[in-house]
């Protein structure tokens, strides 16, 4: 029972304590007029971002040239014995 009652008396000088009074407006305006004016980096990432998608357009398709004109490793392997007559 004494632990409900100290818990009782920390709620009711809980109650009582005064709730501090701040004024928060005009740093959140700051920080939104702070955001507004930093869309510079948002548009080096965009040119970052279109030069890399750029690249890897080009990279692809020289790529997918180049696996086209591979030949199978394995008929790599068995190409002298096309010529073996077996009979």
């Amino acid at each position: 029972m004494d632990t409900l009652k100290a818990i009782e008396k920390l709620a009711q000088r809980a109650r009582e304590e005064k709730i501090p009074t701040c004024d928060v407006a005009d740093r959140i305006s700051q920080q939104i007029g702070a955001e507004e004016e930093g869309t510079f980096g948002f548009i080096v990432f965009d040119l970052f971002a279109s030069l890399s998608a750029l690249v890897a357009s080009v990279v692809g398709y020289f790529s997918l040239s180049v696996l086209k004109s591979l030949t199978s490793p394995l008929m790599q392997f068995f190409a002298p014995l096309q010529e073996v007559r077996l009979w």
